[in-house]
């Protein structure tokens, strides 16, 4: 692929690809963000609707307990219908009937059942929603049921014995009063004012005749919202107040009826001979109860329960003491009406209820179908999530004490559909853009491989040899500044190969010297080799065996021919003499000295002690005249249990006793082939195991990798320490494994030559 279509690939991807991450982030952020939001929109609408349920259950009790305490509620033939309805208030339109049961006693007792006015008429301010599927209100249950569930302990099915019929009352609900709402007319009218306040905010973006008009028709807005928020305010007003009379007269009604049946009570009274109860307007008897309006009865109250968790039954008490409870059936119709509350704005938003029986409640069949349609339904009932629900936000709420689950259903389908397509239409414009931008960089990217071109035509003919090319330099951006290094590159090679040149025909001439110095060194070798051998022909093939002595030694050389020596003699009656000497240098030189050590040494006879003998070779070794040579030498003479030590310029001997001490043997003097001739013979006794050693100073002067000498202490101690060995052979292999140990695999920086001789148990 062509540089230019390479350089046009890269800006659209480069593009696409940004533009791709960034559209996709900003839609999955935006979608999360509004998926949050109306998550935290249904968690709040489920907790409203939890509050109500618990509100509605703390009036209902309040209120309960309040008619519990009305005064002659127990005893009398007809109960005090308005002090019940007064102090039930707006709670009375969320009770189907109220049921007092008086305590069984010998003497006759009142059963009465008051029952609301919704069972026979309808009921204005009660607006059940057709999705709501309850039972209808059912009337009272039985006697015997009403004294098992008041906890009564007399036989349930007993009759008290002049009991009376129960008593049906219907009690219409208040009217409610009216709220105020705006109309859309209104509220249109306030969003363009809110509107053309917003762009007087720019003032200084607007000429003056448009700022002139916009105020102008903001005023007049504003005029007109207030006069048409007047007359809906006078409207409202008539309204109100003409409910406020109804309900006044409502309350009054029923203090009317209260005062009528309290009178007639009293003339009864006073009369002595009963006489028919009056009943107050509106109030309907029914004196006996169907099994299947007590069935029914049975059937809301279960259904009460599992929408609150509890049963209203409160005692009735006269002068202090219980003389029967009240209970309340509750409209449950009108408590899943409250709780769900009425559509608002947001018609999609779908309500709904769970009991512990699985009993689903709705605001319309619609919202049902919409709820089973999605699987939402069935998810709720067998408890599986519902938080996946595709295109749908559903929240849950549980409350403690029923088990009663309200939840919100509300779609975000069409708003994710919005925001899909807004993001298509965003990475559509950004995919234009970038197509423009190409139509740029195409021109661009062919001025660019042009002068591309014409350098890579220029490099195939440097590559060919035509190191006189030159290209010519038509800008001063990066492909003028390569043109111009090529030029440099090409004179540089042209003075490079001629360097080149001159460089190989030094290499040839210094190759040509290198082997003639290999050819030299290889002979020097071979020259070194054979001294070597010479050398160590000299040195002692083996080491003497003696009945007295066992003799062991080692040697290790520093270069190809070394300066250390050692050589025996022992005569004839038994006498050993063991020397050792330590040559100046190495190589060659070194050799030599050794070489004539070597031949005074042959002449040697135990009859000589060993200072004469340092003597006689130091004048020997003077007159020969060997320049700066010279030799450190020491002569051991070992005759029975007595050891003759003289050195010249060489370690002492080191003598370890049985005990472990390690004493030193000789005197110090000046080496031979110096100016000083001064030997002496030192002499000690030796005992049955003692262990002697000779030994140059390669071994105390030996180097680790630091380049750390192992010093003369430490050399004694590993002396101390191989000295335990059974032979001398042991005692030597420990010493050259301290060696090795010290210096490494490593050639030693010094001759290292050990001489062990070791007195045997038969010595005396």
């Amino acid at each position: 692929m062509k540089i230019r279509a390479q350089l046009v690939l890269a800006c659209f991807l480069l593009s696409v690809l940004p533009l791709s991450v960034i559209v996709i982030y900003s839609y999955r952020s935006s979608r999360s963000a509004l998926e949050s939001a109306y998550r935290r929109e249904a968690d709040a609408r489920t907790r409203q609707m939890d509050r109500r349920l618990a509100t509605i259950r703390g009036d209902l009790q309040q209120r309960l307990a309040e008619v519990s305490a009305l005064p002659g509620g127990s005893g009398d033939r007809t109960p005090d219908v308005g002090n019940i309805l007064m102090t039930m208030g707006d709670a009375a339109s969320l009770v189907d009937s109220l049921e007092i049961h008086p305590m069984r006693v010998a003497v006759p007792a009142l059963r009465t059942i008051v029952h609301a006015a919704i069972a026979n008429t309808p009921h204005p301010s009660r607006n059940v929603p057709p999705g709501v599927e309850e039972p209808s209100p059912p009337p009272s249950p039985p006697p015997a049921q009403v004294a098992e569930e008041a906890g009564e302990n007399a036989d349930s099915d007993a009759e008290a014995p002049d009991a009376p019929d129960p008593v049906v009352i219907g009690m219409p609900p208040p009217p409610k009063l009216p709220k105020f709402t705006m109309s859309p007319e209104q509220r249109a009218t306030i969003n363009e004012i809110a509107a053309l306040s917003t762009k007087l905010g720019s003032w200084q973006r607007m000429s003056p005749e448009e700022r002139t008009a916009t105020q102008t028709k903001l005023q007049q807005l504003q005029k007109d919202l207030g006069d048409s928020m007047k007359a809906s305010q006078s409207q409202w007003t008539a309204h109100f107040e003409t409910v406020q009379k109804e309900r006044q007269q409502y309350f009054d009604a029923r203090h009317q009826e209260r005062d009528a049946v309290r009178r007639t009570r009293e003339v009864q009274r006073m009369a002595g001979a009963p006489a028919p109860e009056p009943v107050p307007d509106g109030v309907t008897i029914k004196r006996e109860l169907t099994e299947a309006e007590k069935q029914k009865m049975k059937e809301a109250e279960r259904h009460a329960t599992l929408l609150f968790g509890q049963k209203f039954n409160v005692p009735l008490r006269k002068q202090g003491t219980i003389v029967g409870h009240i209970s309340a059936q509750v409209s449950t119709q009108e408590v899943v009406r409250r709780v769900l509350g009425v559509h608002g704005d947001d018609s999609d938003e779908i309500t709904f209820a769970v009991d512990r029986d699985n009993n689903v409640y709705t605001r319309t069949p619609d919202d049902r179908k919409t709820l089973d349609r999605l699987g939402i339904t069935d998810r709720v009932l067998k408890n599986k999530p519902v938080n996946d629900v595709k295109d749908w936000i559903v929240g849950l709420s549980r409350d403690e004490q029923s088990g009663l689950r309200v939840g919100v259903a509300r779609p975000v389908g069409d708003n994710l559909e919005e925001l899909r397509k807004t993001a298509a239409k965003n990475f559509g414009y950004g995919i234009g853009l970038i197509f423009v931008a190409l139509i740029g960089i195409v021109p661009i990217a062919n001025h660019m491989t042009r002068d591309v071109n014409l350098v890579t035509r220029g490099a195939e003919r440097i590559a060919q040899g035509d190191l006189m090319t030159r290209l010519p330099v038509t800008s001063n951006n990066e492909i003028g500044q390569l043109a111009a290094a090529f030029n440099r590159m090409a004179q540089d090679l042209s003075l490079q190969q001629q360097t080149i040149v001159a460089q190989e025909r030094t290499r040839k001439e210094q190759e040509i010297q290198q082997r003639i110095l290999a050819l030299e060194y290889e002979r020097k070798s071979v020259d070194l080799e054979e001294a070597r051998r010479f050398q160590l022909s000299m040195l002692p093939k083996s080491v003497p065996a003696h009945d007295r002595y066992d003799v062991a030694v080692f040697t290790l050389t520093a270069a190809e021919v070394g300066g250390d020596y050692y050589d025996f003699h022992v005569a004839n009656d038994g006498v050993l003499s063991v020397t050792i000497g330590d040559a100046t240098g190495h190589g060659a030189k070194a050799g030599t000295m050794v070489t004539v050590i070597k031949a005074l040494f042959a002449g040697y006879t135990p009859e000589v002690m060993p200072a004469q003998f340092l003597r006689d070779a130091a004048e020997k070794v003077k007159r020969m005249d060997l320049g700066r040579m010279a030799m450190a030498l020491l002569l051991a003479r070992f005759e029975n249990d007595r050891l003759t030590v003289a050195s010249a310029g060489m370690l002492p001997g080191y003598v370890h006793r049985q005990d472990g001490t390690i004493e030193e043997v000789a005197r110090g003097a000046t080496p031979l082939g110096t100016l000083g001739a001064d030997y002496h013979d030192v002499s000690i006794d030796l005992a049955a195991g003692d262990t002697v050693l000779f030994m140059t100073d390669g071994f105390p002067e030996l180097q680790n990798e630091s380049g750390q000498q192992l010093g003369y202490a430490a050399a004694i101690d590993e002396f101390a320490r191989a000295a335990n060995g059974a032979t001398a052979d042991d005692v030597i292999a420990s010493l050259s494994a301290a060696a090795k140990r010290w210096n490494g695999e490593r050639p030693p920086n010094d001759d290292v030559t050990f001489v062990v001789v070791r007195a045997k148990a038969a010595l005396g």
